[in-house]
C-alpha cells in the first residue's frame, strides 16, 4: 500500500509539472523578419484599421518602412522575449492632417512596444500591459497603393488608389473616399462620395449597382494585369484591367503660376512634380489618367518667409491636395477640383539655358554610383549605390534616402537623417545641403567630379 501511494504521488507531481509547462507561454518560433503592412491601431473597441499603406520591413536589427507620410529607419532589439524599438529617423515631407496624426500616432505606438507574436502570417505587437498596440499581416505580392483602373466592362468606368484615398469616375459621376487594408490582399472601402449629376436611368443603374459591389468588397487579387475585387466569400464582384498612367506631352515640361510668375512646376515624365513655392522647394509624386489628376503628399524644404508667402504657400499647397482633374484653356493648364472648379491655371515656362549649363561639358553621363565628397566642405558625404539608395555625412547629420536615375536625369526622394543638433552656422548649411538636394534634376560626370544640375541646367552642388 505504502508503495502504491508514493507512485500515485508522483504521479501527480508529474502532472502537475505538465499542467504547469502548458501555462508557460510558448516561445516564438517564427521569425519577425520579412515584409509586413499594418492592419490595425489598438486592440478591441478602439483598433482602428489605418488609412493608406504603412509598412514595416526587419532585416536582421534593421527596421525600415513607410509610415504612411514619410520613411522611416531605426533598429529593433529582442532580449530575453522582450522586444525594443530604437527611435526611428524619418523624411520630412508634410501630408494631410489626418495622415500627419496617424503617423505621428504609429511612431509613438512603436516606442511603446515590449512583447510580440506571430501566428499564421500575423504579427501583433503589444505594450508591457499586454494591450494590443499595432497589428501586422504579411505585405501582399502586389499593393494596391498608387495603382489605376479601368472597369472590364465598361472603359469610362476608373478606380485609382492613391495614399488611402481611392477615386475615379463612375457611370455618370465622379467618385472618391479612403481605403483600408484588412490584412493581406484584405481591402475595405469607406462609403464614396460623388458628384452629384443625372443621367439616362440605366447609367444611373449601373452606377447604383457598382457603388454596392464597392461597398461588399473585403479582399482583390492582381492576376495578369487584371484587378479582381472579391466579397468575403471569394466571389468576384468587380473586374477592373490595369491603366497607364498617362501624362502626355502636353503636360509635362515646366509651367508658371498665371498669378505669381516665381511660382513654378514641373511635370516629368515618370509620375513626378517638382518646383519652386512661394517661398520653398517642392516635390511629389503625381498619377495622372485621362484628364483625373491626383498628388501625392508634398515634401518640401523648410525656409522660412514673410508671412504673406507663407500663407501664399499653405493655399497653393492645399489647392495642389484638392486637385482632381485638369484642362488646357485659353489660360494654359488649370487644375480643377471635384466640382470642376478651377483651382490653379499655369502657363508655359519660357526654357533659358543658362551659362551655367553651357559651362558644363557635353559628356555622357557615366560612373554615378560611387562614394563622393563635396566641393568646399570634405566632412560632406555622398554615397550613391547600385540599389537606388543614397546616405552620406552632412555638416551634422548621417542622411539617407532613394534616388531614381533616367535617361533624361536624376531625382533624390526626400532625405531621412538623425536628429542631432550642432553650431547654428552648420545647420545652416546642412538645410541648405538637402534643399540643394531637393532640387536636382539631372547630373554629368566630367572628369571624376560629379556635377548636379536643376531643371535649367545649373550646376547646384559639386562632388569629387
Amino acid at each position: 500500500m505504502k508503495r502504491t501511494g508514493l507512485v500515485l504521488i508522483a504521479l501527480i507531481f508529474v502532472g502537475g509539472l505538465v499542467f504547469a509547462a502548458g501555462c508557460i507561454a510558448a516561445p516564438q518560433t517564427q521569425s519577425l523578419e520579412g515584409n509586413w503592412i499594418l492592419t490595425g491601431m489598438g486592440s478591441g473597441s478602439n483598433a482602428e484599421h489605418p488609412t493608406g499603406i504603412i509598412s514595416m520591413e526587419i532585416a536582421g536589427t534593421n527596421v525600415s518602412g513607410n509610415a504612411g507620410v514619410n520613411l522611416y529607419h531605426g533598429t529593433i532589439t529582442i532580449e530575453n522575449g522582450k522586444v525594443t524599438f530604437s527611435p526611428m529617423a524619418t523624411t520630412r515631407m508634410a501630408g494631410p492632417e489626418n495622415m500627419m496624426t496617424q503617423e505621428q500616432n504609429f511612431l509613438a505606438a512603436l516606442q511603446n512596444v515590449t512583447g510580440y507574436t506571430v501566428a499564421n502570417g500575423v504579427v501583433t505587437f503589444t505594450d508591457a500591459s499586454g494591450s494590443v498596440l499595432l497589428t501586422f499581416a504579411a505585405m501582399p505580392a502586389e499593393t494596391l497603393d498608387g495603382t489605376s483602373w479601368t472597369l472590364a466592362d465598361n472603359s469610362k468606368v476608373t478606380l485609382e488608389f492613391t495614399n488611402g484615398a481611392f477615386n475615379g469616375k463612375a457611370p455618370i459621376n465622379t467618385y472618391f473616399g479612403s481605403w483600408f487594408v484588412t490584412g493581406t490582399n484584405g481591402i475595405t472601402f469607406g462609403n464614396a462620395a460623388t458628384t452629384l449629376m443625372a443621367g439616362p436611368e440605366d447609367q444611373m443603374k449601373a452606377e447604383t449597382e457598382f457603388f454596392a459591389a464597392l461597398n461588399n468588397v473585403t479582399g482583390y487579387k492582381i492576376t495578369d494585369g487584371k484587378l479582381l475585387l472579391t466579397d468575403k466569400n471569394g466571389k468576384t464582384l468587380l473586374t477592373f484591367t490595369e491603366s497607364v498612367a498617362e501624362i502626355g506631352v502636353t503636360i509635362t515640361g515646366n509651367w508658371t503660376l498665371s498669378t505669381d510668375k516665381n511660382v513654378t512646376i514641373n511635370f516629368d515624365s515618370f509620375g513626378k512634380f517638382n518646383g519652386q513655392a512661394p517661398v520653398n522647394l517642392y516635390f511629389g509624386n503625381v498619377t495622372i489618367t485621362g484628364t483625373t489628376i491626383s498628388f501625392g503628399p508634398v515634401g518640401a524644404t523648410e525656409m522660412a518667409g514673410p508671412e504673406d508667402a507663407m500663407k501664399a504657400e499653405t493655399e497653393y499647397f492645399t489647392a495642389l491636395g484638392n486637385a482632381t482633374g485638369y484642362k488646357f484653356g485659353e489660360g494654359g493648364l488649370e487644375l480643377l477640383d471635384k466640382d470642376g472648379n478651377t483651382l490653379l491655371t499655369f502657363v508655359r515656362a519660357v526654357e533659358t539655358q543658362t551659362a551655367a549649363a553651357k559651362s558644363l561639358p557635353g559628356v555622357e553621363k557615366t560612373g554615378l554610383v560611387n562614394e563622393w565628397v563635396l566641393d568646399g566642405n570634405s566632412d560632406v558625404t555622398l554615397n550613391l549605390t547600385a540599389d537606388g539608395s543614397f546616405n552620406g555625412q552632412a555638416p551634422v547629420n548621417r542622411y539617407f534616402g532613394s534616388y531614381t536615375e533616367t535617361a533624361d536625369g536624376l531625382t533624390f526622394s526626400a532625405v531621412g537623417s538623425t536628429m542631432m543638433a550642432g553650431p547654428e552656422d552648420a545647420m545652416n548649411a546642412e538645410s541648405e545641403f538637402y534643399a540643394a538636394l531637393g532640387n536636382v534634376a539631372g547630373y554629368k560626370v566630367v572628369d571624376g567630379r560629379l556635377f548636379l544640375t536643376d531643371a535649367a541646367g545649373n550646376t547646384v552642388l559639386t562632388f569629387a
